[in-house]
């Protein structure tokens, strides 16, 4: 099981399945069933992948609304796909211009949205209280391969790299307000992580260009010409 599930799923995911898994088999073991210990599965390797600011631009310029308020949740609001779907007028706050959606580890989570994504959801109306803003926008209900697919065409109609996920936008922004900011727990408050170790292994990694420009600061010469005045 584990063997497919590193074959067919994400690392992380795989990882994380396994993780359950194991909570799960030990629990059975407490209970009086044999004792299963699990192989190891690799940390998965830092993912380093973040959209461009152009390519950001060309992304957001015109995608249907709700494929445009998908894209926002993401990227302005630091949520995950399945979350995105979470919100609805239910757990809309209009005074407060926040939701609150359930969120991994049993945890709910209230999030400040964007003027961007306010607009959107006012302009759904007042739809059923538990129908998602997305379905609202779209006019009918939409599964995640439907998200998913749509998401993919549109990227690719945009000329955008490949290799950029929906979740990549994520990091994408909280690399920008870690950048800006300096300070990691505006970015944790983006994604929503509870330990601030997870946000430190999600930042993408520095560019070449920029790590050569961060060790100029540590040069010698720096140093010893202010001894020497």
């Amino acid at each position: 099981m584990l063997a497919r599930w590193r074959k067919e799923l994400r690392p992380s995911t795989a990882k994380n399945y396994r993780h359950e898994l194991a909570i799960l088999l030990r629990a059975v073991a407490a209970n009086g069933g044999p004792r299963i210990d699990l192989p190891k599965v690799p940390k998965p390797q830092q993912r380093g992948i973040t959209a461009t600011p152009e390519e950001l631009a060309r992304i957001l310029k015109a995608p249907p609304a709700w494929l445009r308020l998908f894209i926002l949740l993401y990227f302005q609001c630091g949520l995950r796909r399945a979350e995105t779907l979470a919100v609805t007028p239910r757990n809309w706050n209009p005074e407060n211009k926040t939701v609150t959606i359930p969120i991994k580890g049993g945890r709910t989570r209230t999030v400040h949205v964007s003027p961007d994504v306010e607009a959107l959801i006012v302009s759904t109306g007042n739809p059923d209280p538990d129908t998602p803003y997305l379905w609202a926008l779209r006019g009918r209900p939409l599964r995640y391969d439907a998200i998913t697919k749509a998401w993919e065409k549109h990227k690719k109609a945009c000329g955008v790299n490949p290799l950029v996920n929906a979740h990549d936008l994520r990091r994408t922004a909280a690399t920008i307000l870690y950048t800006a900011t300096k300070d990691l727990r505006t970015a944790q408050e983006l994604l929503g992580h509870k330990n601030l170790q997870s946000t430190l292994s999600y930042l993408a990694p520095l560019h070449p260009d920029d790590a050569r420009k961060y060790s100029e600061l540590l040069r010698f010469q720096n140093f010893h010409s202010e001894v020497k005045q």
